[in-house]
């Protein structure tokens, strides 16, 4: 579970309603007067831009992102938007700034704090990350609250935090209890830190909503060897071969490797 989530199409769930403060008049080739709405203009630029991202389609992505924050240059979420562009093409300083302008024009968006958040913890700095998530988290109309709570998890665990990982683990659990992966990554940290017992709360609610998986199963098994239960290893060492082999949960098994 090494990954962060991001939010990004907030920006795409605003009102498209027409407003005079955001539309001009242009003439149509017929005569007819039709306004512009600059709002929905570019939301619809902020759609395409994201669907040329995950094709890999850079410069299209770019030049959309460009014409819609001509259209709203002082739009918190398209400000937001851009700042994750920055990111996917490695431009960190830019990513930085526009997500300090997106906080500037609205020092209340959560989903921003958010995404700041999983973008400062991708450059290692941790306690700034954890800052952005739990600001997110206290404003009184956020509602990616567990989404958050995972983040800080994740970003714990990667600064070798692993009791506050759990700590926030458990909050994101408690606010998206159908989360079932979020027991694994309990498990596993719960494993290393000598809480057995609630690593096998974790590993038995996980079995009883799922069919075993590789990461399950590696999980019972380093639970098992931390336990002493030889039978148990085995058990579940044979099934992980047997059911995924080629995997590096066997490779970690067949090399004995439960803290690595």
């Amino acid at each position: 579970m090494r990954f962060l989530f991001c939010t990004l199409f907030a920006a795409l769930l605003m009102s498209a309603c027409v407003s005079s403060e955001t539309t001009t008049t242009l003439n149509n080739p017929n005569g007819l007067k039709v306004e512009f709405d600059a709002k929905a203009a570019a939301q619809t630029r902020i759609k395409l831009a994201l669907l040329y991202l995950q094709n890999k389609q850079i410069q299209q992505a770019k030049e959309n992102l460009d014409k819609a924050l001509q259209y709203q240059p002082d739009d918190a979420n398209v400000l937001r938007i851009f700042a994750y562009y920055y990111q996917q093409v490695n431009d960190n300083k830019k990513a930085e700034e526009f997500y300090n302008k997106s906080l500037l024009v609205d020092p209340d968006n959560g989903d921003t704090y958010h995404n700041y958040g999983a973008f400062l913890c991708g450059q290692g700095r941790y306690k700034e990350a954890e800052k952005a998530f739990l600001t997110a988290i206290k404003l009184p109309n956020y509602t990616r609250i567990a989404e958050s709570y995972q983040n800080a998890a994740i970003c714990a665990e990667e600064a070798k935090n692993l009791e506050k990982a759990i700590y926030y683990g458990e909050y994101a659990l408690s606010y998206n209890p159908n989360n079932i992966n979020l027991n694994l990554f309990l498990a596993k940290l719960n494993i290393t830190v000598k809480k057995y017992q609630a690593a096998k709360l974790n590993l038995i609610t996980f079995q009883r909503d799922s069919k075993p998986t590789a990461e399950s199963l590696w999980q019972w098994v380093r639970l098992s060897y931390a336990e002493g239960n030889e039978a148990s290893v085995s058990k579940h060492g044979a099934q992980l071969i047997k059911l995924f082999p080629g995997t590096p949960q066997v490779l970690n098994y067949v090399n004995k490797k439960y803290y690595d």
